[in-house]
């Protein structure tokens, strides 16, 4: 079953590929000399893309920490250890 998460996911690869066609378009459509305006082609395209896609990975991010969370705590509570799942707040250490 696909969720909500992996499905912002898999719309990131789309985002990103129109980010970095507008980018390309408005580069190069600049007047830059030949050395500068190859680098900004290359590197500022993929940075744009990176922003476009960063808002659709953060669900999916979001949902592994929290189920590595619960993870934790339930092998704390297994365990028996006190403490709220943070490092360094056992006060009977």
């Amino acid at each position: 079953m696909i969720t909500r998460p992996k499905l912002f996911a898999i719309l990131a690869l789309p985002a990103g590929a129109i980010g970095y066609a507008v980018a390309t378009a408005i580069l190069s459509g600049l007047d830059v000399e030949g050395g500068v305006r190859n680098a900004l082609l290359l590197f500022v395209p993929l940075f744009v893309a990176g922003l476009c896609m960063l808002p659709f990975f953060v669900p999916l991010f979001d949902a592994m920490a929290k189920r590595d969370l619960a993870a934790i705590q339930a092998r704390r509570a297994a365990e028996g250890t006190p403490g709220d799942g943070v490092d360094g707040d056992n006060p009977t250490s």
